[in-house]
């Protein structure tokens, strides 16, 4: 457990540094909302509040919202259900009202931004590092095409 942690939080730095690279801004880490209650001799018995819509939050130059996913997934491909149940629908939802959501994968082959949703990826389906890459230039042609278009 101890050493799964350590490993999201070097992706989610990983990501951070990427993220701020392809130039968006104000980036955030979400915290995720939690509730102790007293269990007795000063312990907490501690559960997960509400559902987060994604682990970071960030915005481009022209005001653009960008909601992010990350995901650490080092040594095998990018299984649709590595997502949890709400996190999809919530990346759908913010694209759908003009915002730009993203999926990041770190992975040993690289770290991979990829605008959500994504063609083909859906339940019981996976994306290999190959796709990922494909999809990580769209996502980097898609923001020098905006980062123009806004004279940035």
């Amino acid at each position: 457990m101890k050493a799964e942690k350590e490993t999201g939080a070097r992706g989610e730095r990983e990501a951070q540094s990427v993220l701020s690279g392809m130039g968006i801004e104000m980036l955030e880490k979400v915290g995720t909302p939690i509730k102790a209650f007293p269990a007795g001799k000063g312990l907490f018995k501690v559960i997960w509040g509400e559902k987060v819509s994604g682990d970071r939050r960030g915005i481009l130059p022209g005001g653009i919202s960008v909601l992010i996913e990350v995901k650490t997934i080092l040594d095998k491909n990018l299984i649709y259900s590595d997502l949890r149940k709400h996190q999809p629908d919530r990346l759908v939802t913010h694209a759908s009202w003009g915002g730009l959501s993203l999926l990041v994968w770190v992975h040993n082959s690289g770290t991979y931004v990829m605008m959500f949703p994504i063609e083909g990826f859906v339940p019981r389906k996976s994306l290999t590092p190959e796709v990922a890459r494909h999809q990580h230039q769209l996502t980097l042609d898609w923001l020098e095409r905006y980062f123009k278009k806004i004279g940035a």
